[in-house]
């Protein structure tokens, strides 16, 4: 019997903010490119950066998106400590800013985060808390109210946070934290005031547990769109047979980091060219769909805040300010993570759409060069991976076909 074709009521159901985000991040995840490692783009050569991108490739099978998002973090945490920020259009942008790693069982995320700590040697205090209770978290982030948070098993958090009990009010403070917003509690017992809080959120999660248990609602919702979703996979050139034990040699990553950070200054601002490849780059991300600007924003804005680690990491920390290079490499990490937020929605509804979406290309393109029209009738008809046209129109909408110019022949298209 033909395995039945999975329905997928999820995009007719989402809200327009959420399709909007699955839209644009199945776009970026349809530009990935094959080859050699794919975040190597979003490393700039000679920097501090590579030379541990490169000593883990050499020495580990560990997923080198793992040390990536961590070297990032430490990074921001060192500005988030001086209190360095960037003003881009007049407003003052920390870089706070909140990933989630996503990594097989045992694939090296603990392991990494360690030895990336140890060679720097303590140059950025880390708040690594596992406080049982949102009281306690505030209590402890209350005594370093700027600071970068590291926490394993991120998704054990995130169940706890969603329900009811002693961590309940732990979504509230964070988002507090992320908005720079006062977070205040107060009990008969004390009191706990917070202002102008700065949080860089790392958390590092196994994928399956992950997958399985997060539905597509709450990973759309805008809690979880504040979040950069890094996949952490395994790379079959370097094969785990091949490495008995990890090694990593860093002893001159503190040395290199303190003089990398050494003169950080306390405001940075943007060039009109940086200015102008953030507008580039927003159009391209977008797909060029028509989206809700203040949903898309919040995507994008994170791109001011790796523009600002970039510079730091090209040993450009005493320029005071931010060039079009900066925000062209932020770009490059801003479509990696669609891409990978693309691939998480899908393993978390776990539907068929990138084959729909593959299967609707192909039989766009034989309409076309048959001289038929396209329509999402004659799409539905030829494939059972697109079960609705409320399905189909979403696909069209990925793919840039709109019903109404694609009706028309090809050759009628012509002769126009």
């Amino acid at each position: 019997m033909a395995r039945k074709p999975k329905q997928i009521p999820l995009f007719e159901s989402l809200p327009a903010d959420a399709r909007d985000y699955a839209r644009v991040a199945f776009v970026a995840r349809r530009r990935k490119k094959t080859g050699e490692w794919r975040g190597m783009p979003c490393v700039p050569p000679g920097s501090l950066l590579e030379a541990v991108i490169l000593e883990f490739h050499a020495k580990t099978n560990i997923a080198l998106e793992i040390p990536l998002a961590t070297f990032m973090h430490y990074v921001a945490g060192a500005l988030i400590a001086r209190g360095s920020k960037v003003i881009f259009q007049g407003d003052a942008v920390e870089a706070d800013f909140w990933s989630i790693v996503l990594a097989p069982s045992g694939g090296g995320k603990t392991w990494t985060q360690k030895r990336i700590g140890a060679g720097l040697d303590g140059v950025v205090p880390v708040m690594q808390s596992g406080a049982a209770s949102a009281a306690a978290w505030l209590q402890e982030f209350a005594e370093r109210p700027r600071s970068l948070w590291i926490r394993d098993e991120f998704f054990q958090l995130l169940k706890g946070i969603e329900q009811p009990g002693p961590l309940a009010d732990l979504k509230g403070y964070l988002l507090q934290s992320y908005d720079n917003s006062t977070i205040e509690r107060v009990t008969k017992k004390d009191a706990v005031s917070i202002e102008k809080p700065v949080l860089s959120l790392l958390g590092f999660t196994a994928l399956q547990p992950f997958t399985q248990g997060m539905s597509p609602e709450s990973l759309l919702d805008g809690f979880a769109q504040r979040f950069g979703f890094i996949l952490a996979m395994p790379d079959p050139a370097r094969p785990w047979r091949n490495f008995p034990f990890w090694s990593v040699d860093s002893q001159d990553w503190a040395v290199r980091f303190k003089a990398m950070t050494a003169d950080l200054q306390a405001e940075y601002h943007t060039s009109p060219e940086a200015e102008e490849v953030f507008l580039t780059a927003f159009k391209k991300l977008s797909g060029g769909l028509a989206l809700d600007e203040s949903f898309f924003r919040r995507v994008m804005w994170r791109g001011h805040k790796y523009a600002l680690v970039y510079h730091v990491i090209r040993g450009l920390a005493d320029d005071p300010v931010l060039s079009k290079e900066d925000y062209g490499w932020a770009s490059r990490l801003l479509e990696m993570q669609l891409a990978d937020a693309a691939e998480v929605l899908e393993m978390c509804s776990q539907s068929d759409i990138s084959r729909a979406i593959d299967a609707a290309e192909e039989i766009i393109q034989r309409l076309r060069a048959a001289g038929q029209p396209v329509t999402t009738r004659a799409v539905i008809s030829k494939t059972r991976l697109i079960t609705s046209a409320a399905m189909a129109r979403f696909i069209f909408s990925i793919l840039g076909v709109t019903e109404e110019t694609a009706r028309r022949p090809r050759r009628h298209l012509a002769a126009a």
